[in-house]
Protein backbone atom coordinates (compact mmCIF):
# COMPACT_ATOMS: atom_id res chain seq x y z
CA UNK A 1 0.00 0.00 0.00
CA UNK A 2 1.42 3.39 -1.03
CA UNK A 3 1.96 6.29 1.33
CA UNK A 4 -0.97 8.25 -0.15
CA UNK A 5 -3.28 5.25 0.22
CA UNK A 6 -2.32 4.87 3.88
CA UNK A 7 -3.12 8.54 4.57
CA UNK A 8 -6.44 8.23 2.72
CA UNK A 9 -7.34 5.13 4.73
CA UNK A 10 -6.49 6.86 8.02
CA UNK A 11 -8.74 9.79 7.10
CA UNK A 12 -11.60 7.41 6.28
CA UNK A 13 -11.15 5.72 9.67
CA UNK A 14 -11.02 9.13 11.35
CA UNK A 15 -14.35 10.07 9.74
CA UNK A 16 -15.92 6.78 10.87
CA UNK A 17 -14.68 7.19 14.46
CA UNK A 18 -16.04 10.75 14.73
CA UNK A 19 -19.32 9.62 13.20
CA UNK A 20 -19.54 6.78 15.73
CA UNK A 21 -19.12 9.29 18.55
CA UNK A 22 -21.63 11.68 16.98
CA UNK A 23 -24.26 8.95 16.69
CA UNK A 24 -23.78 8.01 20.35
CA UNK A 25 -24.09 11.59 21.54
CA UNK A 26 -27.08 12.33 19.28
CA UNK A 27 -28.96 9.39 20.79
CA UNK A 28 -28.36 10.42 24.39
CA UNK A 29 -25.16 8.50 25.14
CA UNK A 30 -23.15 9.39 28.23
CA UNK A 31 -20.31 11.82 27.63
CA UNK A 32 -17.53 9.72 29.17
CA UNK A 33 -18.83 6.62 27.37
CA UNK A 34 -18.80 8.45 24.03
CA UNK A 35 -15.18 9.51 24.56
CA UNK A 36 -14.15 5.99 25.57
CA UNK A 37 -15.86 4.40 22.55
CA UNK A 38 -14.11 6.80 20.16
CA UNK A 39 -10.73 6.22 21.80
CA UNK A 40 -11.03 2.43 21.76
CA UNK A 41 -12.26 2.42 18.15
CA UNK A 42 -9.43 4.71 17.04
CA UNK A 43 -6.85 2.51 18.76
CA UNK A 44 -8.32 -0.63 17.18
CA UNK A 45 -8.25 0.98 13.73
CA UNK A 46 -4.64 2.08 14.13
CA UNK A 47 -5.10 5.85 14.25
CA UNK A 48 -2.03 7.60 15.64
CA UNK A 49 -2.11 10.01 18.56
CA UNK A 50 -5.90 10.20 18.54
CA UNK A 51 -7.42 12.66 21.02
CA UNK A 52 -11.01 13.64 21.65
CA UNK A 53 -12.83 16.10 23.87
CA UNK A 54 -16.57 15.52 24.27
CA UNK A 55 -19.15 17.85 25.77
CA UNK A 56 -22.93 17.53 25.90
CA UNK A 57 -23.46 19.13 22.49
CA UNK A 58 -20.15 18.80 20.68
CA UNK A 59 -17.19 16.63 19.76
CA UNK A 60 -13.61 17.80 19.17
CA UNK A 61 -11.28 15.17 17.73
CA UNK A 62 -7.76 15.13 16.29
CA UNK A 63 -5.21 12.62 15.05
CA UNK A 64 -1.68 12.60 13.68
CA UNK A 65 -1.47 12.32 9.89
CA UNK A 66 1.73 11.59 8.00
CA UNK A 67 3.72 11.96 11.26
CA UNK A 68 3.76 15.74 10.77
CA UNK A 69 0.28 17.19 10.33
CA UNK A 70 -2.73 16.97 12.61
CA UNK A 71 -6.16 16.29 11.16
CA UNK A 72 -8.86 17.89 13.31
CA UNK A 73 -12.63 17.79 13.30
CA UNK A 74 -15.31 19.62 15.28
CA UNK A 75 -18.91 18.42 15.30
CA UNK A 76 -21.90 20.16 16.80
CA UNK A 77 -24.50 17.77 18.25
CA UNK A 78 -27.98 18.98 19.14
CA UNK A 79 -29.31 17.82 22.48
CA UNK A 80 -31.63 14.87 21.93
CA UNK A 81 -33.63 12.38 24.02
CA UNK A 82 -32.21 8.94 24.77
CA UNK A 83 -32.74 6.20 22.19
CA UNK A 84 -31.81 2.97 23.96
CA UNK A 85 -32.04 0.65 20.95
CA UNK A 86 -29.60 2.77 18.92
CA UNK A 87 -27.21 3.11 21.84
CA UNK A 88 -27.18 -0.66 22.31
CA UNK A 89 -26.50 -1.18 18.61
CA UNK A 90 -23.68 1.40 18.70
CA UNK A 91 -22.12 -0.29 21.74
CA UNK A 92 -22.26 -3.63 19.92
CA UNK A 93 -20.60 -2.07 16.85
CA UNK A 94 -17.86 -0.52 18.99
CA UNK A 95 -17.12 -3.93 20.53
CA UNK A 96 -16.89 -5.46 17.06
CA UNK A 97 -14.45 -2.73 15.99
CA UNK A 98 -12.36 -3.32 19.12
CA UNK A 99 -12.41 -7.06 18.33
CA UNK A 100 -10.99 -6.53 14.84
CA UNK A 101 -13.67 -5.25 12.46
CA UNK A 102 -11.76 -2.83 10.23
CA UNK A 103 -13.60 -2.88 6.92
CA UNK A 104 -14.65 0.78 6.32
CA UNK A 105 -17.56 -0.12 4.05
CA UNK A 106 -18.99 -2.55 6.60
CA UNK A 107 -18.62 -0.07 9.45
CA UNK A 108 -20.30 2.65 7.41
CA UNK A 109 -23.14 0.31 6.44
CA UNK A 110 -23.68 -0.56 10.11
CA UNK A 111 -23.76 3.14 11.04
CA UNK A 112 -26.30 3.84 8.29
CA UNK A 113 -28.45 0.99 9.53
CA UNK A 114 -28.26 2.17 13.14
CA UNK A 115 -29.09 5.77 12.13
CA UNK A 116 -32.44 4.64 10.71
CA UNK A 117 -33.19 2.15 13.49
CA UNK A 118 -36.54 2.66 15.23
CA UNK A 119 -37.25 1.47 18.77
CA UNK A 120 -40.95 0.80 18.09
CA UNK A 121 -43.74 1.85 15.77
CA UNK A 122 -45.81 4.95 16.40
CA UNK A 123 -48.86 3.05 17.65
CA UNK A 124 -46.86 1.53 20.50
CA UNK A 125 -45.41 4.97 21.34
CA UNK A 126 -48.90 6.50 21.48
CA UNK A 127 -50.29 3.74 23.69
CA UNK A 128 -47.22 3.89 25.94
CA UNK A 129 -47.64 7.65 26.26
CA UNK A 130 -51.23 7.09 27.32
CA UNK A 131 -50.24 4.58 30.00
CA UNK A 132 -47.52 6.92 31.21
CA UNK A 133 -49.94 9.83 31.55
CA UNK A 134 -52.53 7.69 33.29
CA UNK A 135 -49.95 6.24 35.66
CA UNK A 136 -48.57 9.64 36.68
CA UNK A 137 -52.09 10.99 37.14
CA UNK A 138 -52.94 8.15 39.51
CA UNK A 139 -49.58 8.51 41.28
CA UNK A 140 -50.31 12.17 42.03
CA UNK A 141 -53.70 11.48 43.59
CA UNK A 142 -56.04 11.16 40.65
CA UNK A 143 -58.93 8.73 40.65
CA UNK A 144 -59.30 5.81 38.26
CA UNK A 145 -61.47 7.95 35.97
CA UNK A 146 -58.90 10.77 36.13
CA UNK A 147 -56.21 8.29 35.11
CA UNK A 148 -58.38 7.05 32.25
CA UNK A 149 -58.90 10.63 31.08
CA UNK A 150 -55.17 11.33 31.36
CA UNK A 151 -54.57 8.19 29.27
CA UNK A 152 -56.71 9.68 26.49
CA UNK A 153 -55.00 13.08 26.82
CA UNK A 154 -51.56 11.47 26.63
CA UNK A 155 -52.55 9.59 23.47
CA UNK A 156 -53.88 12.80 21.88
CA UNK A 157 -50.70 14.67 22.83
CA UNK A 158 -48.43 12.06 21.31
CA UNK A 159 -50.45 11.91 18.10
CA UNK A 160 -49.72 15.60 17.67
CA UNK A 161 -46.08 15.18 18.74
CA UNK A 162 -45.45 12.36 16.26
CA UNK A 163 -47.48 13.52 13.27
CA UNK A 164 -48.05 17.28 13.42
CA UNK A 165 -45.28 19.07 15.30
CA UNK A 166 -42.35 17.60 13.26
CA UNK A 167 -43.88 19.13 10.11
CA UNK A 168 -43.77 22.62 11.65
CA UNK A 169 -39.96 22.61 12.17
CA UNK A 170 -40.24 24.64 15.35
CA UNK A 171 -37.32 25.62 17.61
CA UNK A 172 -37.11 23.50 20.74
CA UNK A 173 -38.65 26.05 23.10
CA UNK A 174 -41.56 26.66 20.70
CA UNK A 175 -41.93 22.90 20.31
CA UNK A 176 -42.33 22.54 24.10
CA UNK A 177 -44.75 25.46 24.28
CA UNK A 178 -46.89 24.03 21.48
CA UNK A 179 -46.86 20.51 22.96
CA UNK A 180 -47.87 21.75 26.42
CA UNK A 181 -50.69 23.85 24.92
CA UNK A 182 -51.97 20.76 23.10
CA UNK A 183 -51.76 18.67 26.30
CA UNK A 184 -53.66 21.21 28.41
CA UNK A 185 -56.29 21.81 25.72
CA UNK A 186 -56.86 18.05 25.41
CA UNK A 187 -57.31 17.76 29.18
CA UNK A 188 -59.72 20.71 29.30
CA UNK A 189 -61.76 19.35 26.39
CA UNK A 190 -62.01 15.86 27.89
CA UNK A 191 -62.97 17.27 31.27
CA UNK A 192 -65.54 19.57 29.65
CA UNK A 193 -67.35 16.65 28.02
CA UNK A 194 -67.60 14.93 31.39
CA UNK A 195 -64.53 12.69 31.62
CA UNK A 196 -62.57 12.71 34.87
CA UNK A 197 -63.12 14.51 38.16
CA UNK A 198 -59.98 16.57 38.91
CA UNK A 199 -58.68 18.64 36.00
CA UNK A 200 -55.43 19.52 37.78
CA UNK A 201 -54.51 15.85 38.32
CA UNK A 202 -55.38 15.00 34.72
CA UNK A 203 -53.24 17.88 33.46
CA UNK A 204 -50.28 16.86 35.63
CA UNK A 205 -50.43 13.33 34.24
CA UNK A 206 -50.47 14.50 30.61
CA UNK A 207 -47.71 17.09 31.10
CA UNK A 208 -45.36 14.61 32.73
CA UNK A 209 -44.60 13.24 29.26
CA UNK A 210 -42.82 16.52 28.52
CA UNK A 211 -40.94 16.95 31.81
CA UNK A 212 -37.11 16.91 31.23
CA UNK A 213 -36.34 14.54 34.10
CA UNK A 214 -33.51 12.68 32.36
CA UNK A 215 -31.80 15.90 31.25
CA UNK A 216 -31.95 17.29 34.79
CA UNK A 217 -30.64 14.05 36.31
CA UNK A 218 -27.78 13.86 33.81
CA UNK A 219 -26.82 17.47 34.49
CA UNK A 220 -26.40 16.82 38.23
CA UNK A 221 -24.48 13.64 37.48
CA UNK A 222 -22.13 15.66 35.24
CA UNK A 223 -21.63 18.18 38.04
CA UNK A 224 -20.79 15.37 40.46
CA UNK A 225 -18.27 14.02 37.94
CA UNK A 226 -16.64 17.50 37.81
CA UNK A 227 -17.76 17.93 34.21
CA UNK A 228 -19.15 21.41 34.83
CA UNK A 229 -19.45 22.49 31.21
CA UNK A 230 -21.56 19.48 30.18
CA UNK A 231 -23.60 19.76 33.38
CA UNK A 232 -24.31 23.43 32.72
CA UNK A 233 -25.39 22.74 29.12
CA UNK A 234 -27.81 20.01 30.21
CA UNK A 235 -29.10 22.06 33.15
CA UNK A 236 -29.87 25.05 30.93
CA UNK A 237 -31.59 22.73 28.43
CA UNK A 238 -33.75 21.26 31.21
CA UNK A 239 -34.65 24.71 32.56
CA UNK A 240 -35.53 26.03 29.11
CA UNK A 241 -37.72 22.98 28.51
CA UNK A 242 -39.46 23.45 31.86
CA UNK A 243 -39.95 27.14 31.08
CA UNK A 244 -41.51 26.30 27.72
CA UNK A 245 -43.93 23.90 29.39
CA UNK A 246 -44.89 26.53 31.95
CA UNK A 247 -45.50 29.13 29.23
CA UNK A 248 -47.65 26.71 27.26
CA UNK A 249 -49.73 25.85 30.31
CA UNK A 250 -50.21 29.53 31.08
CA UNK A 251 -51.34 30.32 27.55
CA UNK A 252 -53.81 27.43 27.37
CA UNK A 253 -55.19 28.18 30.83
CA UNK A 254 -55.64 31.86 30.03
CA UNK A 255 -57.45 31.09 26.79
CA UNK A 256 -59.82 28.36 27.93
CA UNK A 257 -60.34 28.74 31.70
Amino acid sequence: MSHEEIIKKEKIYFELVTRLGSEMLENGGEIFRTGDVMTYAAHALGLKDFNTFVIANGIFASMLTDSQMYSCRVRYISLSPINICRLEALNTLSRRIAAGLNDPSEIEAELDKIHSLQSSNNLIKIISAGFGSGGFCYLFGGSFFDALTAFCAGCILYIFVLYLLPKLSLPKIMYNIAASIIAVCACILLHFIGLGDQLDRITIGALFLLVPGIALTNSFRNFLENDYLAGLVRLVDALVTAGGIAIGVGIATALFL
